[in-house]
């Protein structure tokens, strides 16, 4: 007998995330016959787990104009970044979410993160299912109801070029074996990241990135990375975007974000260490330089409440909570449980409480709940909570070199006939830093540009 035929598709996508589905979506909507891959049982990857933000401008919620927020960007990016793809994002954000409502995604408002001067970060409205699960769900439907196959379960391997040089095959490990999936158009890699592959973060990373914790998909292996390395396809950023995002607890694996409704955060010495207000990854940064990276989560009861009425609360939910009546008796806990300094952490908390009853934070500056927005209250109104956290990662910001069109581009600083990449799999956009909101926002508009380019492949 010979080889099983392949299954037949215009565009074949490689991944079922926030921009693989959007390519999908954009590929079918111009004609062309579409099959997703996805490696893990369910739809969505990174997306469900993450809080769905995404940073737009120009919309009924966020009016301030491209260059406004390309502006913040730079300033998130530390002047640092692909110019032409942080320009390519601006000028298609706005066509991005208005074609977001066409899909049925709703928003509820917006978020003004570190670094913006506006509030750029857009919220996902839901009823029951929030953030990045509610965005995957309603991506996912639009998808079907569109006829397009979603292959879970099936892990792409390899891909494989034509006589002529073009990607036209993915081999894919599927419950059946080994199957041949042709596109006669293109493939799209929108596999997202390699944060649960130590190997290319040892490889890659600076010392000590092999300690930030994962808290992604399982499926980010960086199958999309390997597979187009192999076709020599060039990189961006890869070094610099293996990078934390915000402080996870490794108990549990899950994110905790209480400091921007105004918890303090200090090292195991019982020190603070950084300005709270600050983009999460700045923190997060600042945190592996402590003893054992540890972040010290300490707040009291009006910010536990206050945190667990934003999407942040209610998205970021399973952490391990040390709670006691008074502040001396949860320090003790604490230094049961990691072996936080108890005694300097209460001078250092009395401080802080000082300071910002007074408006000003002498030692970080802090002056904002999170970046210039909101006050931060003194930790004072029993009971009081603890979480101990850690460096821990959402997605990287480093990938494929890509050009404007979304083609995948090798290292001799050509395209790789047949191939788009989109969403976490690229580097470039992100450079040397990160704007919160932009990730997820990221792999909606390239995602939807990966897919309309593709479908017009010849």
């Amino acid at each position: 007998m010979g080889p099983e035929p392949a299954r037949m598709a215009d565009v074949v996508v490689i991944g079922c995330g926030a921009a693989g589905l959007s390519a999908a979506i954009e590929a079918a909507d111009r004609g062309a016959r579409v099959i997703v891959i996805e490696s893990e049982p369910s739809p969505a990857g990174s997306t469900r787990l993450s809080a769905g933000y995404a940073a737009f401008c120009e919309t009924d919620l966020a009016p301030g104009s491209r260059e406004e927020l390309y502006l913040d960007l730079l300033e998130a990016h530390h002047g640092d970044h692909d110019e032409a793809l942080v320009r390519l994002y601006v000028d298609h954000a706005a066509a991005a979410y208005r074609r977001l409502l066409e899909l049925g995604v709703r928003f509820a408002g917006t978020f003004q993160f570190a670094h913006m001067h506006q509030a750029w970060g857009h919220e996902i409205a839901g009823s029951g299912v929030h953030g990045g699960a509610e965005l995957g769900r309603l991506l996912e439907i639009a998808a079907r109801e569109r006829g397009i196959s979603i292959m879970t379960r099936s892990r792409a391997r390899r891909l494989l070029r034509d006589e002529q040089g073009r990607v036209d095959t993915v081999m894919v490990d599927t419950p059946a074996g080994t199957l041949r999936f042709a596109a006669t158009r293109a493939v799209v890699l929108a596999s997202g990241g390699f944060t649960r592959n130590l190997a290319l973060i040892r490889n890659h990373g600076r010392p000590g990135t092999e300690r930030i914790l994962a808290i992604t998909g399982a499926g980010s292996r960086g199958d999309g990375l390997i597979m187009a390395l192999a076709l020599g396809a060039d990189t961006a950023y890869l070094t610099a975007g293996i990078a934390p995002t915000g402080p996870a607890d490794p108990a549990t694996g899950k994110g905790a974000m209480l400091v921007y409704s105004g918890a303090v955060i200090m090292n195991r010495d019982g020190q603070r260490f950084c300005d709270e207000s600050g983009l999460y990854n700045d923190i997060s940064w600042a945190a592996l330089e402590q003893p054992d990276g540890l972040i010290f989560q300490i707040y009291d009861e009006a910010i536990r409440q206050a945190h667990l009425g934003t999407m942040l609360g209610r998205v970021l939910s399973g952490y391990a909570e040390h709670k006691a009546d008074t502040l001396e008796q949860l320090l003790g806990l604490l230094q049961q449980a990691a072996g936080l300094d108890a005694e300097q952490a209460q001078l250092e908390i009395a401080a802080y409480n000082r300071a910002v009853r007074r408006g000003e934070d002498p030692g970080f500056g802090r002056r904002h709940l999170v970046g210039t927005a909101g006050t931060p209250p003194a930790i004072a109104s029993g009971p009081f909570y603890g979480i101990v956290t850690v460096p821990g990662t959402t997605h990287f910001n480093g990938g494929l070199k890509v050009d404007v069109a979304l083609r995948v581009i090798d290292v001799f600083g050509e395209p790789v006939a047949g191939l788009y990449a989109a969403g976490e799999v690229t580097g470039g956009f992100h450079g040397a830093g990160y704007l919160s909101a932009s990730h997820v926002g990221m792999a909606l508009i390239f995602g939807q540009l990966a897919g309309q380019n593709a479908a017009a492949s010849a």
